[in-house]
C-alpha cells in the first residue's frame, strides 16, 4: 500500500464519518467522495454510512470499523488490511479492490446486493487456517475476480463470473453456526478457471450450478445440497460430488481426466434423488476409477424400504473403470457407454438395465440382488454372478 495521508489530518471527512448527522445536516443526501486517505488509528462503531465513494483509500486495522449499517457505497481502488465489520450492508460495490493476508471483510445477516468486480484477493500461503476472507453474509457476486488461498462467504447466494481461482474455500452458513434458521447458499459459477482445490466440503448449500468452467479438483464431500446441482460444459482433473446428500445432479458434456487418488469422478449416487450423467469423458486409462457406488456393507438380505436413490442413468459417456459397489437404487440404467469394466457387485437395486454398452472387460454383479433387470448379451467370460439373484435375458 502506497503512503496516503491518514484519516485523523482530514477532520472535516472524519467529522462526517463519525457524525452522519452533522453530514446530513451540512450536504444533505449528496455522495461523500473520498481519495487517497488512510484509513487506520480511529474507532468507527455503531454507525451507519451510507451514500459514500471511496477511492483509492487504504483500510486497515483489527476491529477498528464495526459499523452497524452500511449502505448505497463504492470502493474503488481500494485495499483493505485487517478485520473489518460493515454491519448489515445493501447495494455495495467493489471494483478493483485488494485485500490480502488474513484480512476479514465481512457484514452481518440481513444484508444484500453486495458485488465484487475485478478484485484480487491473496492469502499468507496455503494453510487454509491462515487465510483471509471477504464476501457477504447476504448474496456475494464476484465478476472478474481473482482469489488465492483465501475464503468467498456468502450465506444467502454466492456467484462467479468470469474468475480465476487457485485453492480457495467457499464459506457459507451452517446449522452448527446459526441453528436451525440458518442460510443454505445457492452457489453459481459459470466461465471461471479454478485452480487447485475449490473446497465446498461439508458445506451447508441450497443448490449448485456450474457451467462452461475449467476445474482441477472440485470437492463437495459430505456436502449437504437441498436442492439440484448441474454441471454443464465442465472440463478438468478430479470432481468428488459425493455429497452426504443432493436433490438431482446432472452432469452433460463434461470432460474429467485426473488422477487425484486413482480418481476421475466420484458420486454416492445413493445420496442423491436422481442422477443423470450424459455425454460425458471420463477418460480410458484402466487406473482411473469413476467412484459411483454407496460405498458400505449391507447384510446379505438387506434391502432399505425405499431408497433414497429413486433413478440413476449413465448414457452416452466414456468410464474407464466403473465402480457402483455396494450401491442402493430403486433404478440403475447404463445406456449407450464406452466402459473399460463394471463393478456393481453386492449392490440392491430395484430395476437394473444395462443396454448399448461397449464393454471390454469384465462385469461385476456378484452378490447382487435385484428386483427386476434387462442386461445386454456379454460374453460369458466377462459376467460374474456368483451369489447374484439376476436372470439374463
Amino acid at each position: 500500500m502506497s503512503a496516503k495521508k491518514n484519516i485523523k489530518q482530514e477532520e472535516k471527512i472524519l467529522g462526517y464519518l463519525k457524525n452522519p448527522e452533522l453530514r446530513k445536516r451540512e450536504l444533505g443526501n449528496q455522495i461523500l467522495t473520498i481519495k487517497n486517505i488512510r484509513i487506520n488509528g480511529i474507532k468507527f462503531t455503531d454507525l451507519s454510512w451510507n451514500d459514500l465513494h471511496f477511492i483509492n483509500c487504504d483500510f486497515v486495522g483489527a476491529y477498528e470499523i464495526e459499523l452497524e449499517e452500511l449502505k448505497n457505497t463504492v470502493f474503488e481502488d481500494c485495499n483493505f488490511s485487517g478485520v473489518i465489520s460493515w454491519g448489515i450492508a445493501q447495494s455495495i460495490r467493489y471494483v478493483r479492490c485488494r485485500a490480502g493476508g488474513r484480512t476479514i471483510v465481512i457484514d452481518e445477516v440481513g444484508s444484500n446486493d453486495v458485488r465484487f468486480e475485478d478484485c484480487s484477493f491473496l492469502g499468507p500461503d496455503a494453510d487454509g487456517n491462515h487465510w483471509g476472507g471477504i464476501g457477504s453474509r447476504g448474496d456475494a457476486t464476484f465478476v472478474r475476480c481473482r482469489a488465492k488461498w483465501f475464503l468467498l462467504a456468502g450465506y444467502k447466494q454466492i456467484s462467479l463470473d468470469d474468475c480465476e481461482t487457485a485453492d480457495v474455500k467457499i464459506w457459507t452458513d451452517s446449522k452448527a453456526n446459526s441453528g436451525e434458521e440458518y442460510f443454505s447458499a445457492s452457489v453459481e459459477i459459470k466461465e471461471s478457471k479454478l485452480r487447485g482445490k475449490f473446497d465446498m466440503a461439508a458445506c451447508d448449500l441450497r443448490s449448485l450450478t456450474i457451467k462452461d468452467t475449467y476445474l482441477e479438483f472440485l470437492d463437495l464431500s459430505l456436502a449437504d445440497i437441498k436442492d439440484d446441482v448441474l454441471i454443464e460444459r465442465v472440463r478438468g482433473g478430479y470432481l468428488n460430488a459425493s455429497a452426504h446428500s443432493m436433490g438431482k445432479l446432472s452432469i452433460s458434456q463434461c470432460q474429467f481426466l485426473g488422477r487425484r487418488r486413482n480418481f476421475s469422478f466420484e458420486v454416492g449416487i445413493a445420496g442423491a434423488d436422481e442422477v443423470l450423467i450424459d455425454q460425458c469423458n471420463f477418460g480410458t486409462d484402466p487406473v482411473l476409477t469413476v467412484g459411483l457406488g454407496a460405498g458400505g456393507p449391507l447384510e446379505p438380505n438387506e434391502w432399505s424400504t425405499t431408497p433414497k436413490n429413486k433413478y440413476a442413468l449413465i448414457r452416452n459417456s466414456t468410464l474407464p473403470v466403473m465402480d457402483a459397489s455396494w450401491l442402493e437404487s430403486r433404478h440403475l440404467r447404463l445406456e449407450n457407454n464406452t466402459i473399460g469394466s463394471v463393478d456393481i457387485s453386492n449392490s440392491r437395486i430395484g430395476k437394473l438395465e444395462i443396454s448399448g454398452n461397449t464393454i471390454s472387460r469384465e462385469v461385476n454383479l456378484q452378490g447382487t440382488k435385484v428386483k427386476e433387470s434387462k442386461i445386454q448379451p456379454l460374453a460369458k467370460a466377462q459376467l460374474k454372478l456368483d451369489g447374484a439373484n439376476i436372470r439374463l435375458n
